[in-house]
């Protein structure tokens, strides 16, 4: 319990009264109290617990430091959930032993954090308070525990799912009828749908995930407009020429990326040889490596980002994937063509991979993106960030 703080500036804080990132306890009467001072600290910005203080900042000490210093151990090991990591101290104060208790947010990132009896609090000025569900859900996106396709959609409610479309998923991923794993597992709609992270309780309300509304929703683009898709076939090399093809689409993803695909097979032009009375098709592009680039352009792109759609542009010498959102995490405009990968949507990663449109190995930029386009175009596609935007350019195969 070696004093890491300056004496002088302790007693400068303790001066300042109570506020967001200290309190004062006398002692420690009632454990799920302090205990909630420790949460609402660790959910919040951090801060300071003093034990051995009054209310008004009058210094009281502590009776036996040590016990005080096990007590608080045992709170945030046993008492805080998940386990919070303090720094404890020791100072003697006019002759009095006080013990203050540091709540560091680098050391504390598994939020949201609640006590023992199942409260959820915040730091709020001089006084905890129990965290509504809203709150929680930017807490633990913040933390990197909820992913922001996991997100409730407020608003947006059961009654705002595509029932059919859930139905034919769950007998793809489960081989039973929706009524037939309600009667066999005994859970109704809203815990399977819980259990699967499409629904949330918030605030007392039912709401869909944002990846339950793309995947499944009614009307998506009700609630997530920015989710559609702009497909345009340009006449020339840029977006100064003339359009030949425009078209907004809609819907749910696996009818975006389908729809997509139409549009690409309308607009790549076919030109072919004649040999005699024979005609021999040339292929311009290689479709796997075109489904792959759209397919990882609906699954990654940033949904946050709520001012931009997906725009798939076909120009006379390539086409482009125009994603929102700049690469996650420690991906690369280098490593992602060696498979770098990492997941912005888990959600909707896994429903799009359960439903047959993605792999779950995630090596399909270099493995069906980069190597299928070079072996037919004899070039490799090209990978780049344009401010907010990732940009995904395959070229056209060169024809005599």
């Amino acid at each position: 319990m070696t004093a890491m703080l300056d004496r002088a500036d302790l007693l400068r804080m303790i001066a300042k009264g109570e506020g967001q990132e200290q309190e004062f306890k006398r002692l420690i009467d009632n454990q799920e109290s302090v205990a909630g001072e420790i949460v609402a600290f660790a959910n919040s910005d951090g801060g300071v617990l003093y034990v051995g203080v009054e209310d008004d900042g009058s210094i009281v000490g502590v009776a036996d430091p040590d016990v005080v210093f096990h007590t608080l151990t045992n709170l945030c090991r046993d008492r805080c959930i998940p386990p919070i990591s303090p720094v404890i101290e020791q100072f003697s104060l006019a002759g009095r032993d006080v013990l203050a208790l540091t709540v560091k947010p680098v050391l504390n990132r598994l939020k949201p954090y609640r006590t023992a009896g199942g409260r959820f609090y915040l730091r709020v000025g001089r006084d905890k308070k129990d965290a509504t569900g809203r709150e929680l859900m930017r807490i633990a996106q913040a933390a990197g525990e909820l992913h922001y396709d996991e997100s409730p959609v407020l608003g947006a409610g059961l009654a705002d799912l595509a029932l059919p479309a859930f139905e034919a998923y769950h007998r793809v991923q489960f081989g039973l009828t929706l009524a037939e794993q309600t009667a066999q597992s005994g859970l109704d709609l809203p815990q399977l749908l819980r259990n699967l992270r499409l629904l949330h309780d918030l605030d007392g309300e039912q709401t869909l995930s944002i990846a339950a509304v793309l995947v499944f929703g009614a009307e998506p683009q009700r609630w997530l407009p920015h989710s559609r898709l702009s497909a345009v076939a340009f006449a020339g090399d840029d977006e100064d020429s003339d359009i030949l093809d425009r078209r907004e689409i809609m819907g749910r993803l696996p009818m975006i990326i389908d729809d997509t695909r139409v549009f690409l097979e309308r607009n790549i032009r076919m030109p072919a040889r004649e040999h005699g009375f024979g005609r021999e098709d040339i292929v311009l592009y290689d479709r796997t490596a075109l489904g792959e680039a759209v397919v990882n352009a609906v699954a990654h792109r940033d949904y946050s980002l709520s001012g931009s759609q997906i725009r798939v542009f076909v120009f006379r010498n390539r086409i482009e994937v125009r994603s929102p959102g700049r690469l996650p995490n420690s991906v690369t405009l280098d490593n992602i063509k060696l498979g770098v990968h990492a997941e912005r949507n888990r959600a909707l990663a896994t429903l799009l991979t359960q439903l047959g449109y993605m792999s779950a190995i995630g090596t399909g930029v270099p493995r069906l993106i980069v190597r299928l386009s070079r072996q037919l175009t004899g070039r490799e596609p090209e990978f780049a960030l344009v401010g907010e935007e990732l940009r995904v350019r395959i070229w056209v195969r060169p024809t005599p």
